[in-house]
């Protein structure tokens, strides 16, 4: 299952976000039990807030946050959004700093564990910085409870 939703994401990623995918650019792919990690270089890179809103407009992911380490440095960012479990697609995007060169997407083989890495990646950043923009516990088990 892990291997199919693998693929579909490398199909269906460049057509979502095609500024940042391309699977000419993917990394060494690392397989896990319930997950796997698929490294992704962005050749142009683009501004962390293009990038947001590409994730907002053109793939309709949920922001889970998004963070600066420091008000003294504009360097530091990072963000982590999510697929609404709805629609069936498990898996989230991880970047950092303020131009983005790379992302991490991980691809879930169930929305148990999906659910459960999303608020571990969240009470992790919680005391690492402050968010410019955060998804609240009670959105985030609401949008996992309607894809149960």
């Amino acid at each position: 299952m892990l291997q199919e939703a693998i693929l579909k994401f490398r199909s269906s990623g460049p057509i979502l976000l095609p500024a940042i995918i391309d699977n000419y650019w993917l990394g060494e792919i690392k397989i896990y039990e319930d997950y796997a990690v698929l490294p992704y270089e962005v050749h142009e890179p683009q501004p962390l807030e293009k990038v947001l809103d590409m994730f907002e407009m053109n793939a309709d992911l949920a922001i889970l946050y998004h963070i600066v380490p420091s008000s003294a440095t504009a360097y530091g960012h990072e963000c982590c959004v999510y697929c609404y479990p709805v629609t069936e697609r498990m898996f989230k995007i991880n970047c950092k700093t303020r131009l983005i060169h790379e992302l991490y997407v991980t691809i879930y083989n169930s929305i148990e564990v999906m659910s459960a890495d999303i608020f571990e990646d969240l009470r992790l950043h919680e005391r690492r910085g402050k968010f410019i923009e955060k998804r609240e516990h009670v959105q985030i088990m609401n949008d996992f409870n309607c894809g149960l």
